[in-house]
């Protein structure tokens, strides 16, 4: 583990990395700087990035540049995901400590593949959707934020070749990357069934939210998908938007372990 870090943000475009060595960390202590990425560990773990490759959340890699534009996209919607719900349950700390952690993490590996692709950059949007969870705003202007830069990264993402973009095998491959992404959150944020980093345990959560969202539209007659269909249901299933630090929750090894068995169905899967 890479000493833990702590974010000050000044909006999407820049914010600067501050050694938190001596500092009470976020998994430490139940609230976060409103205006802190919070402190969410830039862990150095890796997960597996599917056929070709392997990388972190700050890094995947895969011999196919689509795979790797489509999984930075996903993520990207895993942690907004994750924020417009804690912002939805009045968690305004750790609501925009995931909605700044994009700019992070992943759009800066997203940029040039927007430019290169013609596809619109959502950097404005990111600000925005910040800047509303940040003041606390409504929740209809939150979810009008929201919706905006998922709209964007939708559009990003359809700019790769539909064929391509739809197929089982590619689907499958983004949802898995996302899947041990979230193993790798979980591990960190639980040890022997407590929670001791909040942020990565919720991190988790937007992760296989958002694999369940794109694994729902394959075709449900695919070799194995009875089997994926179910324990996704499972892991979703123990996940407490409610949960604290300290809390007891489903032990890591559940987890892992039914993430495991998806991974194992889904290499059936072409």
């Amino acid at each position: 583990m890479v000493e833990n870090k702590m974010k000050l943000w000044f909006g999407v475009g820049a914010y600067l990395l501050v050694s938190a060595n001596g500092l009470p960390a976020l998994a430490a202590d139940d609230s976060a700087p409103a205006t802190a990425g919070g402190a969410h560990q830039d862990h150095g773990l890796k997960a597996e990035g599917g056929e070709g490759g392997e990388g972190g959340e700050a890094g995947y890699t895969n011999e196919d540049p689509d795979q790797v534009f489509a999984v930075n996209l996903l993520l990207t919607k895993g942690h907004l995901r994750i924020a417009h719900e804690m912002a939805g349950l009045g968690n305004w700390d750790y609501a925009g400590a995931h909605a700044q952690h994009p700019a992070a993490e992943t759009y800066d590996n997203l940029k040039p593949e927007l430019e290169k692709r013609g596809a619109d950059p959502f950097e404005a949007e990111l600000d925005a959707l910040v800047e509303q969870i940040i003041e606390k705003k409504p929740a209809a202007q939150i979810g009008q934020a929201y919706d905006a830069v998922i709209t964007k990264i939708d559009a990003a993402h359809g700019k790769i070749e539909a064929g391509k973009r739809t197929s089982p095998s590619f689907t499958m491959t983004s949802a898995m990357a996302l899947l041990k992404q979230a193993s790798a959150e979980y591990a960190i944020g639980v040890k022997d069934g407590k929670i001791v980093n909040l942020q990565e345990y919720q991190d988790a959560s937007g992760f296989i939210q958002v694999a369940d969202q794109i694994i729902a539209v394959l075709d449900k007659t695919l070799p194995g998908m009875a089997e994926i269909t179910a324990e996704l249901a499972k892991l979703k299933a123990v996940w407490s938007p409610s949960a604290r630090m300290g809390s007891m929750v489903t032990p890591e090894a559940d987890i892992l372990g039914g993430i495991s068995r998806i991974e194992l169905k889904a290499g059936k899967i072409r």
